[in-house]
C-alpha cells in the first residue's frame, strides 16, 4: 500500500508541472500523506482512504481518471484506481483520496507470501494514467509508463 500511496503523491506533484504556463506551478508540494483507513474487499482487493496534504500556491485543478498497474519483476501485480480530487488554488489543505486496488489475475497466494520475507524496491515499477483538468476547462491526459517505484519515493 505504501507504494500506491507514493505513486499518487508523485502524480499530484508532477502532472500539474507538465501543464506549464504558470510560474508558481513548480511550487506545488505534497507535504504529507497518511493512511486513514484500509478495508479488505474479498480475498483479492482493498479500499483505502489516504489523507494527502498539498500546498498549492498555483491555480485550482482536478486530478481524475486515475488508474494504474503496479508491476513486480516486470509482471502485473496490482491494479489500482482512485477517485478524482479537486485541489483548490492558493491553499495548504488536506485532501481525502479514495483508492481501490486488486491483485492482478495472475497473482496467487504464494506470490504474496514470497514478499513477506522481504523484497527489493528495485523490483517494483508502475504505469499511471490520469487526467489533469484546470478550472478553465483545459485538460490533459497523462500516461507514465514503467516508472521505477524507487524514483517516486
Amino acid at each position: 500500500m505504501k507504494y500506491l500511496k507514493t505513486v499518487f503523491l508523485s502524480l499530484l506533484v508532477f502532472a500539474p508541472l507538465l501543464l506549464g504556463g504558470c510560474g508558481k506551478i513548480e511550487d506545488i508540494k505534497v507535504t504529507s500523506c497518511g493512511i486513514e483507513s484500509i478495508t479488505p474487499v474479498g480475498l483479492r482487493g482493498l479500499k483505502a482512504e489516504l489523507a494527502i496534504a498539498v500546498d498549492n500556491p498555483a491555480m485550482q485543478f482536478t486530478l481524475s481518471d486515475i488508474k494504474g498497474v503496479l508491476y513486480y519483476k516486470g509482471v502485473e501485480f496490482v491494479k489500482y484506481d482512485a477517485d478524482p480530487i479537486l485541489v483548490r488554488r492558493h491553499t495548504a489543505a488536506v485532501y481525502p483520496l479514495n483508492v481501490s486496488a486488486s491483485l492482478a489475475d495472475n497473482v496467487n497466494f504464494t506470490a504474496i507470501l514470497s514478499l513477506v520475507g522481504g523484497y527489493d524496491i528495485n523490483d517494483f515499477s508502475t504505469d499511471i494514467h490520469a487526467k489533469v483538468k484546470l478550472k478553465s476547462g483545459l485538460s490533459k491526459k497523462f500516461i507514465f509508463k514503467n516508472i521505477p517505484v524507487k524514483d517516486l519515493m
